[in-house]
C-alpha cells in the first residue's frame, strides 16, 4: 500500500508509478524511505518534499537547509532521541521548543520529546534528508576531540578519503618554531589523532568534488566550513567552537605558517598528491574578531585547461585574440573581476607560445601554477619586490615574452609600455568593467594616449557563468516578461529552445555543473588607434568597437543562452545590459546583414 506522500506525488504528475514501485520494491513502503530516495535520485527537490509533508500533516513547513541553526540547540534535545525520531530543533523560547520532523505525524515521538525537554513542542514538517543534514551539523560529543572523529564518520559518504590520499603533508614542519613556550603543550598532539584525519578528509573531499576554494570561518559559537564550486559557496560543516584552535593550527602548520602569530595576515602553500593527482593549495590566513579565517585555493594542475579553444571562446573572438597573442611585440591585456578566469586565459596564451626557442618570464602575485618552460617570479611586496621592480629585473634577463600579474600604477604601466615598444610581447591584467574602458584606465593612470595607441595590441574582458548540468538538463520556456526584465530582445528568442537544470545528485540539486567563459575582445586597429589619440570617451570607443565587429559580454552571454549552454538567470548575473547606443548599433548591423542577405537572394 502506497504512503500518502507517494499517492500525492503520483496525482501531481511529478513522479511516475514506475519510479515509486521501484523504490518501494528496493527500500520498502515507508514514507521516509520514499522521500529520501526521491531526493537523492534528483526526481523531487527537497523543498517540495517539505511542502507536501506540511500539507499531509497540516503543520507548517520549515526549510532547515536555508537556516543557520544555533549550535547551542544541540543541548536542548538528547542526540539519541533526535536521531531516533528524525527531528531537529531550530528555535528555542522560554516555554516552547520548535522542531522540524521528517515524520511529523508521529504523536508518540512528540510526547517523548516533550517529556525529555520539559517544554511544549511546536512541530514543523521537514524533508527527512534536510533533518539529517541539520542533525549532522548539530550533534557530536562536545567534550573532547573524539567529537571530530564522530563527525568525520558522519561526513564520509561512499568514499574512503583517507585511503585516497597518498601524501597530504607539508614541507618543513619540523622547522616551525613556537614563539610562546605554553603553545608547545597545547599543540603537542597536532600531528596525530582525529584532527589530522578530519582536516585531511575536508581537503580531500574538496578535491574529489571539484571545488575551487575551502573557507574555514570562525564565528562566535561555532566554526563553519564552506566550499566554493562553480562560483557559489555552500556549507559542508559546522563544528563545535572548542575544536577551532586545533583545526586552524593544523592548517597553519601544514602551510608552514607561524601558528603563534594570530594578529597579522599570513600566506602559505600546501602540496599533496590526492587520487594520483598533484595538487597545490594556496593558503591565506586573516585575523577576524572570532579568530583567524583561513581560505585554501585549490590549484589542480591536472585540471588546468591550457587549450584556448576549450575555454568557451566564440570563433570570431578567438581569432581576434590569437592575432594579438601571435604579435611579435605589443601588449595584450585581460580584464575582469577576481575569479573571472584571467589567470587561466593568460596561462593558456603563454602555453601556446611556450617553445624552447623563446624566453618567457613572468612576475606573479602569487604564482598559482608552476608551468614547465616558463621562468616564474613571485612578487613580495613586504621586501620591496613589486611588479615595477620585477619588470625592471626581467628586462635584464633577455626575455622575448613577459607576463606581469597586474598593472595597477603608473610605474608598472610605464615600464610595460616601454617593454612593448622595444620589441617585447607583454601580457598582463588590469581591473576594468569592459574592454574599451581599459584604454581610459591606462590614460587615467598617466600613460600618454599616443603611447597606449602604439603599444596595446588586444584587450579582452571576460566573465565566468555556470553551465547547465548535462545530467538533468531539460527544456524550459521563459516568458517575454522575463526576457524584457533581463534586457534581452524577445525577437531574438523566437523559435529558440532554452534549457534549465532540474537538479540532480550529480550537480547537488543546483541544476548547474561547471563554468564557461564570456569574452569581449577588442582589437586595436587603425580606426581605434586614431580614436585613442583623439581621446574619445569610453562610450564612443565602445560604439566604434561594436561597429567594427566586437561582440560585447552581454552579446556573448545571449549567444550561449541560445546555444543551451547556460540560463537566463546566469546571463543577468554575469553581465550588464548593453546601453541604448550599443543596442542601436546592433539593430543597424542586423538590418544591414538582412538587407545583404536579401540582395544576395535576389541576385
Amino acid at each position: 500500500m502506497l504512503s500518502r506522500l507517494g499517492m500525492m506525488l503520483m496525482e501531481s504528475g511529478l513522479v511516475s508509478s514506475d519510479d515509486i514501485n521501484q523504490i518501494v520494491s528496493e527500500y520498502g513502503p515507508g514514507e521516509i524511505e520514499l522521500a529520501d530516495q526521491l531526493v537523492s535520485m534528483g526526481i523531487v527537490p527537497e523543498d517540495l518534499i517539505t511542502e507536501y509533508l506540511s500539507e499531509i500533516y497540516s503543520v507548517k513547513p520549515v526549510f532547515l537547509n536555508e537556516m543557520d541553526i544555533d549550535p547551542a540547540l544541540a543541548e536542548s534535545i538528547p542526540d539519541e532521541i533526535a536521531r531516533r525520531y528524525l527531528l531537529a530543533p531550530f528555535k528555542e523560547e522560554e516555554d516552547y521548543l520548535h522542531i522540524g520532523m521528517g515524520s511529523p505525524g508521529d504523536l508518540y515521538a512528540i510526547d517523548d520529546v516533550k517529556f525529555a525537554v520539559g517544554k511544549e513542542v511546536i512541530v514543523y514538517a521537514s524533508a527527512p534528508s534536510a533533518v539529517r543534514t541539520a542533525l549532522n551539523d548539530l550533534y557530536g560529543k562536545q567534550d573532547s576531540l573524539v567529537s571530530v572523529k564522530d563527525q568525520l564518520d558522519d561526513y564520509e559518504d561512499d568514499l574512503d578519503d583517507l585511503e585516497i590520499v597518498q601524501t597530504l603533508g607539508y614541507e618543513g614542519e619540523e622547522e616551525v618554531e613556537l614563539d610562546e613556550k605554553d603553545l608547545e603543550d597545547e599543540y603537542a598532539n597536532l600531528s596525530e589523532g582525529p584532527i589530522v584525519a578530519f582536516v585531511n578528509s575536508i581537503i580531500t573531499k574538496a578535491v574529489l568534488t571539484e571545488v575551487s576554494d575551502i573557507h574555514i570561518e570562525p564565528y562566535e559559537k561555532y566554526l563553519r566550513i564552506r566550499y566554493r564550486r562553480d562560483g557559489k559557496c555552500f556549507v559542508v560543516r559546522k563544528l563545535p567552537k572548542k575544536v577551532q584552535p586545533q583545526i586552524l593550527s593544523r592548517l597553519k602548520i601544514m602551510a608552514t605558517m607561524n601558528i603563534a602569530e594570530k594578529r597579522k595576515t599570513q600566506d602559505g602553500r600546501i602540496k599533496a598528491v590526492i587520487d594520483g593527482r598533484s595538487i597545490d593549495f594556496r593558503v591565506s590566513a586573516v585575523p577576524t574578531i572570532n579568530g583567524e579565517k583561513i581560505v585554501l585555493r585549490i590549484l589542480d594542475r591536472g585540471s588546468l585547461e591550457l587549450d584556448l579553444r576549450e575555454l568557451g571562446f566564440p570563433e570570431d573572438a578567438l581569432k581576434i585574440f590569437l592575432q594579438g597573442v601571435s604579435s611579435p611585440y605589443g601588449i595584450v591585456l585581460v580584464t575582469g573581476p577576481t575569479g573571472s578566469g584571467k589567470t587561466t586565459t593568460l596561462y593558456s596564451a603563454l602555453s601556446s607560445l611556450n617553445t624552447e626557442h623563446v624566453n618567457i618570464h613572468t612576475a606573479e602575485e602569487p604564482v598559482e601554477y608552476n608551468l614547465e618552460g616558463l621562468t616564474q617570479s613571485q612578487i613580495n611586496f613586504s621586501k620591496g619586490y613589486d611588479f615595477a621592480s620585477a619588470l625592471r629585473a626581467i628586462l635584464r634577463q633577455d626575455p622575448n615574452i613577459i607576463m606581469v600579474g597586474e598593472i595597477r600604477d603608473f610605474e608598472t604601466a610605464s615600464i610595460a609600455i616601454k617593454a612593448a615598444l622595444t620589441g617585447h610581447l607583454v601580457f598582463s591584467t588590469i581591473h576594468t568593467n569592459d574592454a574599451p574602458s581599459t584604454v581610459n584606465r591606462l590614460i587615467d593612470i598617466g600613460i600618454k594616449p599616443f603611447l597606449v595607441a602604439s603599444a596595446v595590441r588586444t584587450i579582452m574582458a571576460q566573465r565566468l557563468v555556470r553551465t547547465i548540468c548535462k545530467y538533468c538538463k531539460q527544456p524550459h520556456e521563459y516568458s517575454d516578461d522575463e526576457y524584457r526584465a533581463a534586457g534581452v530582445d524577445t525577437s531574438e528568442m523566437v523559435g529558440i529552445t532554452t534549457y534549465k537544470g532540474k537538479g540532480c545528485k550529480k550537480c547537488s540539486g543546483s541544476g548547474y555543473k561547471g563554468r564557461t567563459g564570456l569574452y569581449e575582445v577588442l582589437a586595436i586597429d587603425k580606426n581605434i588607434k586614431q580614436s585613442i589619440i583623439e581621446k574619445v570617451t569610453a562610450g564612443q570607443l565602445r560604439v566604434m568597437a561594436v561597429q567594427g565587429g566586437m561582440r560585447t559580454l552581454r552579446m556573448d552571454a545571449v549567444a550561449k543562452l541560445k546555444a543551451g549552454v547556460t540560463t537566463l538567470e546566469e546571463v543577468t548575473r554575469g553581465t550588464a545590459e548593453d546601453d541604448q547606443e550599443i543596442l542601436k548599433v546592433i539593430e543597424e548591423l542586423k538590418s544591414r546583414a538582412a538587407q545583404q542577405t536579401e540582395e544576395g537572394h535576389s541576385a
